[in-house]
């Protein structure tokens, strides 16, 4: 079976970053792509306004020239414009999408509605290199009702703004052109904005680096104070929670401000320090004690066992040594007895001065009770000289108690109380050093 890995753990610093990395682009990147789309089609319609003025003028001036019938100066004015500037490209239509002037048919139709020859057959086009008309996008221009075509064009490295302006047949111009149609011809303009497209690609990849200049300075500036007001006060808060729960109550954690953060740092610091006292309260508080207090402290009947040990000759000796030298003894003796009672599962229910009362709890607790009584023995016994002599006298009993919360409102102990409580007593005032007297029912039960 394959070994299930640990998730991965992030640390909140990281995440502090990444949802500002992921708004700071989402944020900025739509910011950019709105300035770059109003950048684009503003250099558009300045664009086209300005081919629609050209036209326009263009238009007039065709109109002028053709008028008295001077179409050899419109060509040339055509030449002209191209000459002046090599970005426009000039080009008249027929309404069929024929390129004009570049046969003599629309002077034999002139001459012909004319009755004359008002204009000589030539022998080669007026206009050369014209642009043939866009298939897709003439049809439009000649269409009713007329309206004027505007487009891109892409061609290699190479960009192109077309207009196609339909040229109405005026009252004006019938007499030579006829008068069964709305449009004579289109004049096309083709500007080359390449060098705009670079200029606006540049101004783009310029924004897009700076967008993402912008967004790693931000995310880097606002991560760090982020990290230095949220992320690390809170972990510092969580380290402190982690070494509660491993016992130690040592830590604290550093207070810096007023805000919300600040204050869970101060109740924490305040719930370690009273989880502290209340830890060091355990030391004078039996595990029953502690336990009543975790669950129901109701009184009710039990079977304990119980076990009693008390000093022999402690009286005296407490009146032949300095006190500090009582209370250390005293308190290696207290301590070697808990070890070895806490080690056959039994709770020590209290210190009495120099005796200790225990209670084993189970249907093998004077089993138990029993070996931790030999064990103290033999634990004193072999370090007699360490206890400057002192020996321990020992009673057991078992049987039913009473168990309840005993004392004041202001201070009480869950402990037990009854016959058998007193029996060990009793016995253990009875017992010789060294001797561990047990009652007929403990001793029947231990077999």
């Amino acid at each position: 079976m394959k070994e299930k890995r640990p998730p991965r753990r992030t640390s909140l610093a990281a995440k502090i970053i990444r949802i500002l990395v992921i708004s700071l682009t989402l944020g900025l990147g739509i910011a950019a792509i709105l300035f770059g789309l109003v950048l684009s089609t503003s250099r558009q319609e300045v664009t086209r306004e300005s081919l629609n003025q050209e036209a326009a003028m263009l238009q007039t001036a065709i109109e002028n020239f053709m008028l008295p019938g001077e179409a050899p100066i419109a060509v040339q004015f055509f030449r002209e414009i191209e000459g002046a500037n090599p970005k426009v490209r000039i080009s008249l239509y027929r309404r069929n999408g024929e390129v004009a002037f570049s046969d003599n048919r629309t002077i034999l139709q002139v001459n012909s509605n004319l009755g004359k020859e008002r204009f000589r057959v030539r022998s080669g086009p007026a206009l050369e290199m014209q642009m043939p008309a866009d298939p897709l996008r003439f049809p439009k221009a000649v269409s009713m009702p007329p309206e004027d075509v505007f487009f891109r064009q892409d061609e290699g490295s190479s960009s192109y703004i077309n207009i196609y302006r339909p040229l109405i047949n005026l009252p004006k111009c019938t007499a030579c052109h006829g008068s069964d149609h709305t449009i004579r011809g289109v004049i096309g303009i083709r500007f080359d904005v390449s060098s705009f497209v670079r200029s606006e690609n540049i101004a783009l990849a310029s924004g897009g680096a700076g967008f993402l200049i912008l967004t790693v300075v931000l995310a880097a500036a606002l991560g760090g104070i982020m990290n230095r007001g949220v992320a690390a006060p809170v972990t510092a808060i969580g380290r402190v929670c982690e070494r509660v729960t491993r016992g130690d109550f040592e830590g604290v954690v550093t207070v810096r401000g007023n805000d919300e953060i600040a204050r869970l740092g101060m109740q924490v610091n305040e719930m370690v320090r009273g989880l502290r006292e209340r830890y060091e309260l355990t030391k004078y508080v039996s595990a029953g004690t502690i336990g009543a207090i975790q669950a129901s402290q109701e009184p009710k009947r039990v079977r304990k066992t119980l076990l009693f040990t008390d000093v022999r000759g402690f009286t005296s000796y407490t009146g032949s040594h300095d006190p500090e030298r009582v209370v250390g003894i005293l308190n290696k003796l207290l301590e070697e007895q808990s070890r070895i009672i806490h080690e056959h599962q039994g709770d020590v229910d209290k210190f009495v001065g120099d005796e200790v009362v225990a209670v084993f709890s189970g249907e093998d607790s004077p089993v138990r009770a029993c070996a931790a009584a030999l064990a103290i023995m033999e634990t004193i016994r072999e370090g007699r000289a360490a206890f400057d002599g002192l020996s321990l006298g020992a009673g057991i009993a078992c049987g039913e108690v009473i168990q309840g919360m005993i004392g004041s409102a202001r201070r009480a102990d869950f402990t037990v109380i009854g016959a058998s409580v007193n029996i060990a007593a009793r016995l253990c005032a009875l017992a010789k050093p060294g001797q561990i007297l047990v009652a007929r029912d403990a001793r029947d039960a231990a077999g």
